[in-house]
């Protein structure tokens, strides 16, 4: 206290500043195993409440851990191995594209040449390829893909966080000076990503059955692979689920022609519109508490930070933020900028 009355509010604006540039440049340049921790962290915030119901229901709780990490477990096995499938699917696939794409642009060169146009032969054939499509379908999956070749580390670091759950509150109470007011903020914290997290992942189903459903009906190759997409990108705020669309659109078009793409991309467009816009506002509109433009700044930033897996749990991290601000009196005006106003 004696060292902050030292520097006047402008330094002490300077030396909070340099702090935080500090520590997210330290944050960025450890991403590597800073997401995988978070992603553990989150996990097991998801989990808490189940181990606790079990423990209520006198289960002993390394059965309950086993259960609850047993089920973690088999769903990511299951995930990746579906994805993989898929993935080595589409790739043998590729020489029934490149030859369906090839004809499309030799119709499409031959329609505008009778108005007086015509494309190169080189440069738009050779960018217009499906394996381009490949690698955006890579780049898409990099978050996940990256969370589940470090399952290891997640699935370890889980284990050890929810052996610890229990003696937490103990824990808590010891070593903090105020331990009921932290207590509270704690489950605050808990209570609003758990109430997120849930509501996401509800919304995340319905859009993934949803696309499942339609790409099924216009007989789209790989529906399960683009529903998957869909259910984790529908985390992302306001582009994941556009992100989502991209692959099955373009295949479409390669597969199917331009009507069929037309035709899926008003599926995606009427999905979107129907549970993002609708029903998960309506939802999640008292309980985010976090204006648009934070939503949209805090995408950008943990994104950049984290990479994919900051892009997942952006929300989550921002609302920690928030709640943190708001637990300080100087930081309450802070916190309540980037909340909506009622």
């Amino acid at each position: 206290m004696e060292f902050s009355n030292n520097f006047s509010p402008t330094a002490r604006m300077i030396l909070v500043g340099a702090a935080i540039v500090v520590l997210i440049a330290g944050l960025k340049s450890a991403s590597g195993i800073v997401s995988p921790l978070l992603m553990a962290v989150f996990i097991s915030i998801v989990c808490t409440p189940a181990l606790f119901w079990m423990q209520r229901r006198g289960f002993p709780t390394v059965v309950a851990l086993i259960v609850i990490l047993g089920i973690v477990g088999l769903l990511g096995v299951a995930v990746f191995s579906l994805i993989a499938s898929s993935l080595d699917q589409f790739s043998n696939s590729l020489p029934r594209y490149k030859q369906n794409l090839a004809a499309m642009y030799e119709q499409f060169n031959a329609t505008i040449m009778r108005w007086g146009y015509s494309l190169p032969v080189d440069g738009i054939a050779e960018q217009m390829n499906p394996d381009s499509l490949i690698k955006l379908l890579n780049y898409m999956l990099s978050g996940l893909s990256n969370i589940l070749a470090d399952g290891l580390v997640v699935f370890l670091a889980v284990l050890f966080i929810l052996a610890e759950v229990a003696n937490l509150p103990n824990k808590l109470r010891h070593a903090l000076k105020s331990p009921d007011q932290s207590m509270k903020r704690l489950q605050a914290f808990t209570g609003k990503v758990i109430r997120y997290l849930a509501l996401k992942a509800a919304t995340s189903v319905l859009t993934a059955i949803c696309v499942a459903v339609v790409l099924w009906i216009l007989k789209i190759d790989y529906v399960f692979l683009w529903a998957v997409l869909a259910f984790f990108l529908n985390f992302i705020p306001y582009v994941g689920s556009v992100l989502a669309g991209i692959p099955a659109v373009l295949l479409a078009l390669v597969d199917h022609g331009l009507v069929t793409a037309l035709w899926v991309t008003a599926g995606y467009v009427v999905i979107n519109i129907v549970i993002g816009n609708i029903i998960e506002t309506r939802l999640m509109g008292g309980g985010l508490n976090l204006s648009s433009f934070v939503v949209f700044v805090s995408l950008i930033f943990w994104g950049w930070v984290l990479g994919p897996v900051g892009m997942f749990l952006s929300i989550p991290l921002t609302m920690l933020i928030t709640i943190a601000l708001e637990s300080g009196p100087d930081s309450q005006r802070i916190a309540q900028l980037m909340q909506n106003t009622h």
